[in-house]
């Protein structure tokens, strides 16, 4: 009884078992960190971030902290370097595709004008060509109203008439205007003055018709 007794009274004695590296690791690795980040003041932060792992471990007691912790800042620079100037190639290759696209408008709309500027030359050398075609044959160009405008006077027609327009000046009365119509013949002007029509007709008309038409145009 005694042996068993005395075995009893050593085990109660014997301190309680500490806990191993690997629990405590589990419990620091099992710590949050909570700060709140000031980009004013990033020191603040960071000095708090510092405090925490010194509170949950022993990294900052080793004398290679120090270099460590120098290490990774220059990294982490580093790395910040490299995304700034990826960042900067990016919007340089941004730039140069919005010149490039700019100067390949600028040549579209130069190249249009030029064409544009070509066909209305082309147009006008066609004209030109077809007038002077014209005058070399004798051809007259007809006016709107498939008739014929000439220095004195106008004329046009249609399938059933043909409307003679001799201008006059401001405040003729229908008593000085001379219009002498036969059936093959046809003299238009004004008193006193050389006629502004005289000549012989393509065929016969009625001289009383066409009178009367005249007389009712120069009354309006």
């Amino acid at each position: 009884m005694a042996i068993i007794s005395d075995f009893e009274e050593e085990e109660e004695k014997q301190p309680e078992a500490k806990p191993s590296a690997t629990s405590s690791a589990s419990s620091s690795a099992a710590a949050e960190f909570s700060a709140r980040f000031d980009p004013s003041s990033p020191l603040g932060f960071i000095e708090e971030a510092f405090e925490f792992v010194a509170e949950r471990s022993d990294f900052l007691a080793h004398e290679a902290a120090e270099r460590d912790v120098a290490a990774v800042l220059r990294a982490v620079r580093e790395k910040q370097k490299q995304k700034l100037r990826q960042i900067e190639r990016e919007k340089d290759r941004e730039r140069e595709r919005a010149k490039k696209a700019k100067a390949a408008a600028a040549a579209a709309a130069a190249a249009a004008k030029k064409v544009e500027e070509e066909k209305k030359v082309q147009e006008v050398e066609m004209k030109d060509a077809e007038e002077e075609k014209e005058e070399k044959s004798g051809a007259i160009v007809p006016n709107k109203g498939n008739g014929l405008d000439l220095e004195n006077y106008s004329w046009t027609q249609t399938l059933q008439e043909v409307t003679v327009h001799v201008p006059v000046p401001k405040g003729t009365k229908g008593r000085f205007v001379v219009c002498d119509i036969k059936k093959n013949h046809l003299k238009v002007g004004l008193k006193g003055q050389p006629p502004v029509i005289e000549g012989e007709l393509f065929q016969t008309v009625k001289p009383d018709d066409f009178q009367c038409l005249f007389m009712i145009y120069c009354s309006v």
